[in-house]
């Protein structure tokens, strides 16, 4: 009986012990709970080079609660400073928000960024230990704050439009040469030197009654969903038709759509390609699939041989010689002439590609990289100047559906 009424004590006494602790944490932080109306996700972040330093322009999704009645569902800032950590800091100091870069998914490099050595700009990103690195990494025409501040047609966020435009379809078409943190520093950490990037631009669509969002500077204001609305002010449409390439850290040069195209049947995983050529004097585009794209390298008498081969079934997606309606039961099949066309489309492609790479000192093909993995004695020898005294050959075909 003792023994039982011992426990119960204790028990009784370890009750009130507990009470009074959540009653403590209650009253002093909120059992670690963060006021909503403080707190802000991170989901993109724009970098601009400036002459005393950066501008880090941040778009947050700001949590609204329903019983608030607030309309505004995101908010755009921009802090300065003479690295991206302080600029980062700054942001902070002007919104009192608890920004959490874990839930950052997009880096946009703005186009002055290209004067500087690429990874002294991202240090920031791979030393901070709550940035993923599958967050998606892209360059823009102009400025990185400029780009986040547009607003596409849907009325949502910029950084949501342009991650579509970066999506793993688009790549799997060939058309965005889509990279992330982590993969941009495994290319410039190989023997080729070299990494590359989505290339952003953006125009004007047709006038909607799109809103601008406007980010915030010195003044520390945020701009948010709930913005004024600008009748005359049509939405912005983004693209990522072309590409960045670095060389050693260093801008190399922007990739045209055709050397983009090359690319990516090189160095992806290309499900469906579109691409337009011209035979017999009329047009036609033309789809590919079953696309299996490849390069390699061999040394023959001292000399680098790369070897880009090529494969895909053809199906003729429109034509201006003859609609599908008035051909036969064959009309699916693509002519001799037409594959060959293709072909000839492609092998230029690559080829503008290996001229860009040569006349820039830009080893997208990795070509030093494949002669490291399996000629290391060839590697040793021609090391740096693989590029300038290689050989190339092309092994394209393309077959029509059946």
């Amino acid at each position: 009986m003792k023994k039982a009424s011992l426990m119960q004590r204790v028990a009784h006494t370890a009750f009130i012990v507990l009470i009074i602790v959540m009653l403590f944490l209650f009253f002093t932080t909120d059992l670690g709970l963060v006021d909503i109306h403080k707190t802000s996700i991170v989901v993109a972040v724009g970098v601009d080079v400036t002459e005393d330093g950066y501008d880090v322009t941040a778009q947050a999704a700001v949590p609204t609660p329903a019983q608030g009645g607030g309309t505004a569902a995101y908010t755009q800032v921009t802090g300065s400073g003479a690295t991206v950590a302080e600029a980062v800091d700054d942001i902070n100091a002007k919104t009192g928000f608890y920004p959490k870069l874990i839930f950052c998914n997009l880096v946009v490099l703005g186009e002055s960024c290209a004067e500087h050595d690429l990874f002294t700009v991202l240090d920031y990103f791979y030393r901070n230990d709550y940035v993923p690195l599958t967050a998606l990494v892209a360059m823009c025409r102009g400025a990185a704050e400029e780009l986040l501040g547009q607003k596409p047609a849907d009325g949502g966020m910029s950084s949501s439009a342009i991650q579509r435009a970066m999506s793993d379809e688009l790549k799997n078409s060939a058309i965005a040469s889509v990279i992330n943190l982590k993969l941009l520093a495994q290319d410039a950490g190989s023997p080729s030197k070299t990494s590359f990037m989505p290339f952003i631009e953006f125009g004007r669509g047709a006038s909607g009654g799109a809103t601008t969002a406007s980010s915030a500077g010195g003044s520390g204001k945020n701009s948010g969903g709930g913005g004024a609305d600008k009748s005359g002010e049509s939405a912005a449409e983004f693209t990522c038709k072309t590409t960045a390439a670095f060389s050693g850290g260093s801008f190399a040069g922007v990739l045209t759509e055709e050397q983009t195209f090359a690319l990516n049947i090189l160095r992806s995983d290309v499900r469906l390609a579109v691409v337009n050529t011209e035979f017999d004097g009329k047009d036609y585009t033309v789809g590919l699939k079953n696309n299996s794209g490849s390069a390699d390298i061999a040394v023959e008498d001292g000399v680098p041989v790369l070897k880009l081969k090529y494969r895909a079934l053809a199906n003729v997606q429109s034509s201006e010689s003859r609609p599908a309606a008035e051909g036969s039961a064959n009309s699916h099949l693509v002519a001799d002439g037409v594959l060959k066309a293709v072909a000839d489309t492609i092998e230029q492609r690559m080829n503008s590609l290996v001229d860009f790479c040569t006349q820039n000192g830009c080893d997208l093909v990795g070509a030093e990289r494949m002669l490291c993995q399996r000629h290391y004695d060839d590697y040793l020898s021609l090391s740096g100047r693989v590029l300038d005294s290689m050989r190339v050959e092309y092994d394209i075909n393309i077959e029509s559906v059946r």
